[in-house]
């Protein structure tokens, strides 16, 4: 059954919005997960700490922790810098049928355990065309919604001192013989501080639209809205998806895949 993958930490007062309220769900957060055991599936890879050196290499160092209230919880995401000052990330880390836009977004860029690289709240939010719509119509764990489930934040200041990843809507990166590697802060079997990668073993495949699956690979709750890398002939690392969604039954990872209409709400929308 597949669901939405950012992750609740723990449900506070609506208007209890300090940086103490934020740290006590952080730490109460990770103590709910501390004691979740994995069940490994033969053939399914999981994700694995890519520790604090390689968190903060480029181009894995524009990767970062999203914290956000919504619906008077807090929760945790993953987003990516791709515009000096923006993030791109899932819509469901942003929009809730229910709880409306998320608020006080804290992006924790290249964070490790209890140290990151930068930290800001988010000025504007964007969701893709398309994406409330759909779920209001059907329901956010649907793949037809999960097909428009692409988000971005901007933010007043440059997040990475300028820099950002590479991104490029290429679909076929994510079918052919490209190393492939998913991130992001999985918080059901680690802490939800420290950085998280997998990589598949076979290609993604198209479910819906520009919502595709991969069946060899498990994203932990928390990857939501983390990269999908691809490296291509040059040798460089692009992204070209990011994760929305997962199973276990069937362990799976569903990603939005960069496409056009993604390419066009970066341009459009984030700077």
């Amino acid at each position: 059954m597949l669901f939405a993958f950012k992750r609740i930490l723990i449900t506070l007062p609506p208007r209890m919005k300090s940086s103490l309220s934020i740290l006590a769900a952080l730490t109460l957060g990770a103590a709910a997960f501390a004691g979740a055991a994995e069940a490994p599936v033969a053939g399914v890879a999981y994700p694995q700490e890519t520790g604090a050196a390689v968190t903060r290499t480029f181009p894995f160092s524009m990767v970062g922790q999203l914290l956000f209230a919504n619906g008077g919880s807090w929760f945790t995401g993953s987003g990516t810098v791709v515009r000096p000052h923006s993030v791109l990330t899932a819509a469901h880390n942003l929009w809730d049928a229910e709880g409306g836009f998320s608020t006080d977004i804290l992006f924790r860029r290249g964070l490790a355990g209890s140290s990151a690289l930068s930290a800001q709240y988010a000025s504007r939010i964007y969701v893709l065309s398309g994406y409330r719509e759909n779920v209001r119509q059907l329901k956010s764990s649907d793949p037809r919604a999960f097909s428009y489930d692409t988000g971005g934040l901007v933010f007043r200041a440059p997040v990475a001192g300028g820099l950002n990843a590479g991104w490029w809507a290429n679909p076929a990166l994510l079918t052919g013989p490209a190393p492939l590697l998913a991130l992001g802060y999985g918080g059901e079997f680690h802490s939800g501080d420290d950085l998280l990668s997998v990589a598949p073993t076979a290609p993604f495949r198209p479910i819906v639209g520009a919502f595709w699956d991969n069946l060899s690979i498990y994203c932990e709750s928390g990857m939501s809205g983390g990269p999908v890398f691809a490296r291509d002939t040059d040798g460089k690392l692009y992204l070209t998806g990011v994760v929305v969604a997962g199973s276990n039954e069937p362990p799976s990872a569903g990603i939005r895949i960069l496409d056009r209409a993604a390419a066009d709400f970066i341009r459009r929308y984030l700077k």
